[in-house]
């Protein structure tokens, strides 16, 4: 039997080939010295047939009864380079992948997604995220106003209105799914609670949800064979929910969380009685690589070393714990790529949440 989750496959695979002994004799002063490929044997090369069962049984386990491993992506523009910045990289018990730069990406890379769809089952999503849309019209405002100052003498204008620029802006991510033939879409919504709004201002909420869910509501006809996740706050939506009814997941954000009942209480809060909430992922985040005074990713508790314990495992935990609710789906970590770097494996506390969450039969 190969067992999938957390990938132990990799230690039982049985012996390797030796090293070679390269022996040089008769050098002269004319020798040039050449260049040896060292070639790591892996299990595709050394048991093709192995390994097509392998993965047989890895693209069975997506359709199995599981909890699910979504991971967020920070690909960078053009080729990968570093092993980090590869898809096929990733542990391949990862369920879903979610790019964060969903457009201009190099042929290796849509070369990678579809590797990875057709050998491994693992899926390839991005994110139209009306709050990002939103953050984009401020920028926009701000760049407007600059070039429009009156001692440039362009006065007289007005920027573009908020609804048009966000049906354009929603129109170019939605068309992003058919330019790379990503498997899906996640749609993004947190906004603000509308209870607190007069009713001015909630009906012009209600204006720009809805031009914002119609394309989307469009989109999900056009496209009834593609994945559809839905991340945000639903609570907050003024548009009918119904949208979001059919959603594969709902993932709700909770990467601000440092204590593990904090993800139920995110739940809790974001969740609404006209939401189903049968499929419900938590929302997390790897550390940061760069800023040493950031906390995102880590909880308040220390393990037996001492050591922060990330929220990734902390979130796997909460996942198998039974809730009276709402049903724990798996769980979403953004900036999956830094736990590449671990020191003692790559990717070693995603693997791990992946096997606490889905433990093998035999452990």
């Amino acid at each position: 039997m190969i067992i999938i989750p957390g990938n132990n496959h990799k230690r039982v695979l049985g012996s390797l080939a030796g090293a070679c002994l390269l022996l040089l004799s008769g050098c002269s002063e004319w020798t040039e010295p050449q260049s040896v490929e060292i070639k790591v044997p892996t299990l595709e090369s050394q048991n093709p047939e192995l390994y097509a069962q392998y993965l047989q049984s890895l693209r069975e386990y997506r359709s199995s009864d599981h909890k699910v491993m979504i991971a967020k992506f920070d690909n960078v523009p053009g080729a990968p380079s570093g092993r980090a910045e590869h898809l096929n990289c990733l542990p391949d018990s990862v369920d879903y992948v979610i790019l964060n730069n969903p457009d201009n990406l190099s042929d290796a890379m849509v070369t990678e997604m579809d590797e990875i769809r057709q050998e491994k089952g693992m899926k390839t999503m991005y994110t139209v995220s009306y709050d990002t849309i939103e953050d984009e019209y401020k920028v926009y405002v701000e760049e407007w106003n600059a070039a429009h100052a009156p001692e440039t003498g362009e006065g007289g204008e007005e920027p573009q209105a908020f609804d048009d620029f966000l049906a354009q802006r929603a129109d170019y991510y939605l068309s992003l799914s058919d330019k790379y033939s990503y498997d899906g879409i996640v749609v993004g919504y947190e906004g603000v609670f509308p209870g607190s709004l007069q009713d001015e201002a909630k009906a012009e909420l209600l204006a720009s949800q809805t031009v914002f869910f119609d394309k989307v509501k469009a989109w999900k006809e056009s496209h009834p064979q593609s994945l559809f996740f839905f991340e945000g706050i639903p609570v907050n939506m003024l548009y009918d929910r119904a949208v979001i009814n059919d959603a594969d997941y709902i993932i709700i954000p909770a990467e601000n969380q440092t204590n593990i009942n904090g993800f139920t209480f995110s739940v809790e809060m974001a969740m609404t009685e006209d939401v189903p909430a049968e499929m419900v992922v938590i929302g997390v985040t790897m550390p940061s690589l760069v800023d040493d005074g950031s906390t995102d990713g880590l909880m308040s508790a220390t393990d037996a070393d001492g050591n922060s314990v990330y929220a990734v495992a902390a979130a796997a935990e909460w996942s198998v714990i039974p809730y009276a609710g709402f049903d724990k789906a798996g769980i979403c970590v953004d900036r999956s790529q830094n736990d590449y770097f671990d020191i003692n494996k790559a990717y070693r506390h995603i693997r791990e949440a992946i096997a606490q969450m889905n433990p093998s039969p035999i452990n």
